[in-house]
């Protein structure tokens, strides 16, 4: 007894706690310290103390020892073990509980379950001491032990430290392994007074424990299993595991991510390639050109260059994709547009917008003022555009489905029709300037070649997270890291695959004809960008201001111009734009723009709107049986 105390005294203050539960009982298992002892006649002694914490009540513990798998012909566990439970006061002492024991036979072996009942704060020792039966498989050189006393225990185990004591006292001629996989630290092995100790600082929930070893076939005085000689198979199989257990992490850690490498170098080098084929080279951002290629309204230059119809841009589109051009810009720059043109007319009183005479209009025009501020409107506040399609969330309450499902419908109706009518105008426009086509569709090579990009991405990201998902099974930390961060960049490069898909999707290619009149409008947006940079000399001969301040708000540059144009007092040649200057109506229709992301987001819950009814082990092992657990209940 001195001696169990000292040792669970020195054990316990080593080991850290971190409690489990199971069944609303919280607990840990300190130590776990077996100590198996082999007879010449080939039977065992097997000794159990096991520590328990209890941080609630609980009614018990129970502790399982089986004989599944590879055990030795004639392998045999006592059905009536010695249990006896104790418990540890603060300064250390034991004092012995009194228990009922249940033994429970299994299909592979017992449970001893152990009701002693206690509360939280409680220190449990309970010890059990099993006899087994035909433990080794004794050949003509050797008896093997290949056991697992480790395997099934509901809660970690803090602490692990298994002694094997052999039929005789002499370890010359004998070997001893343990074994917990190939992803773990194996346990430390030594030798101390003859016996075989095994010490492990934490062993998982549901880990085993595995132990492999021989004693010469003299120290046993039982017949004799298997005539065959068995020592150099032992060793093979120790060497394999050996070779194994530095491979495995290798293989799992590092080789395998290379391979996940590999793949997403191979679709980098891909998609480069794709790049080239597409042909669709960027302008330096050092080109300018100091005059519009081209004098194209706004509505024309979206459609016509950049391949962008109002329903691409709305805010009923995803706002995750990239556009050369914005909804917002859009607008403003058509209505300045207008005003430039002088078929649109700021008022006297700073507050409206007017068209003099509609026949002027042409009649892209026409639908896009009724887009923005509905149907033939003497007058158009500046701050009104888009109240057509306005509808407050209060509609939820106090309406019933139909009507907020009516109501939804028909402004989500309205806003594409004119959506549609607009972008049709335009085309027609389009069509009757006689402009050539410069977007084209990709070939088959383009197409072929993305399809690998996606390919090699997507391998790459499907084998990391398999490989990391088995790492982490395992707990093997290192491999899940490699994994996990090769995982993370393939997803990257997958997403910017995406991005610049859907870009060219969107914007289209462009022929080489395309290209060359991208290349110029890319150059004069340069220039509105980097207007700051230049000196007055450089600007002479940009003399059309008011068509300037027209394409930088489409670029979004408007007040970077407006700026330029204060500082330097420049003031337009067209009264109406010096005006547009002064009131600023970009600011209105800018918010009127951000409103009616709200209006349109609003109006697509109500069109679908419905009353919610409500709802509501791995390698590693020289393959032992056995098999040990427990816990707590």
């Amino acid at each position: 007894m001195k001696k169990l105390l000292l040792f669970l005294a020195t054990c316990l203050s080593l080991v850290t706690t971190s409690f489990v539960s199971a069944k609303d009982v919280d607990y840990n298992i300190r130590l776990y310290w077996g100590r198996l002892t082999l007879n010449k006649d080939n039977t065992a002694t097997f000794q159990q103390d096991l520590v328990y914490d209890f941080a609630s009540s609980y009614n018990g513990q129970y502790v399982t020892l089986g004989s599944a798998g590879n055990v030795p012909k004639g392998f045999k566990i006592n059905s009536n073990p010695e249990v006896k439970a104790y418990e540890v006061n603060e300064q250390g002492k034991l004092t012995k509980r009194p228990i009922k024991t249940k033994i429970e036979q299994l299909s592979d072996g017992y449970r001893a379950k152990v009701y002693n009942g206690g509360h939280s704060g409680d220190r449990v020792v309970l010890s059990l001491k099993w006899k087994l039966h035909h433990v080794t498989t004794i050949y003509s050189d050797i008896a093997e032990l290949n056991w697992t006393p480790i395997s099934d225990w509901d809660a970690p185990l803090d602490k692990v430290v298994l002694t094997v004591k052999g039929p005789s006292n002499s370890l010359a001629v004998s070997r001893f392994h343990a074994h917990t996989g190939y992803f773990k630290k194996q346990p430390k092995v030594t030798q101390k007074n003859g016996n075989y100790e095994v010490n492990i600082e934490g062993l998982g929930k549901n880990k085993k424990l595995e132990l492999h070893a021989y004693w010469k076939r003299s120290d046993f005085a039982a017949a004799t299993d298997k005539s065959s000689k068995r020592l150099s198979k032992f060793q093979a199989l120790e060497a394999k595991i050996a070779r194994r257990q530095k491979f495995y992490p290798l293989l799992v850690g590092w080789l395998f991510p290379m391979v996940s490498a590999i793949l997403i170098l191979i679709s980098i080098v891909l998609y480069a390639t794709w790049k080239v084929v597409l042909g669709q080279r960027k302008t330096a951002r050092h080109m300018h050109l100091f005059s519009p290629p081209a004098d194209l309204s706004p509505l024309i230059l979206s459609r016509y260059v950049y391949d962008l119809e109002i329903q691409e841009l709305s805010p009923l589109k995803t706002k995750r994709k990239r556009y050369d051009l914005g909804f917002k810009q859009l607008i403003q720059a058509s209505l300045l547009d207008l005003i430039d043109q002088g078929k649109l007319v700021i008022a006297d009183d700073h507050k409206s917008f007017f068209v003099p005479d509609w026949n002027r209009l042409e009649s892209y025009e026409k639908r896009f003022l009724i887009f923005v501020y509905g149907d033939n409107k003497k007058t158009m506040p500046i701050d009104g555009a888009f109240d057509d399609y306005k509808i407050d969330k209060s509609i939820f309450k106090g309406s019933n489905e139909t009507e907020i499902r009516r109501r939804g419908g028909d402004i989500l109706h309205l806003f594409e029709n004119r959506m549609e009518k607009l972008d049709k105008a335009v085309k027609n426009k389009i069509s009757s300037l006689s402009l050539n086509d410069i977007h084209r569709e990709r070939t088959g090579e383009e197409k072929t070649q993305l399809i690998l990009v996606y390919f090699f991405a997507s391998t790459a990201m499907l084998f990391a997270f398999f490989v990391g998902a088995f790492a982490l099974i395992k707990g093997y930390w290192l491999g899940l890291g490699t994994n996990l961060l090769l995982l993370i960049v393939a997803s990257l490069f997958l997403i910017f695959y995406r991005r610049k898909d859907d870009y060219y999707k969107v914007s289209s290619l462009l022929t080489q004809e395309g290209l060359a009149i991208k290349q110029g409008w890319d150059s004069f947006e340069n220039m509105i960008r980097d207007i700051k940079r230049f000196d007055d000399v450089e600007l002479e001969g940009v003399i059309i201001w008011n068509r300037i301040l027209v394409y930088a708000t489409l670029y979004g540059y408007a007040e970077r111009v407006q700026n330029y144009l204060k500082v330097k007092n420049i003031h337009l040649q067209n009264p109406q734009m010096n005006t547009y200057l002064e009131i600023n109506p970009s600011y209105y229709v800018g918010q009127s723009t951000a409103d009616l992301s709200t209006y349109t987001s609003t109006a697509t819950s109500a069109s679908n709107f419905s009353v919610s009814s409500g709802g509501s082990s791995g390698g590693g092992f020289s393959g032992g049986g056995g098999g040990g657990g427990g816990g707590a209940f």
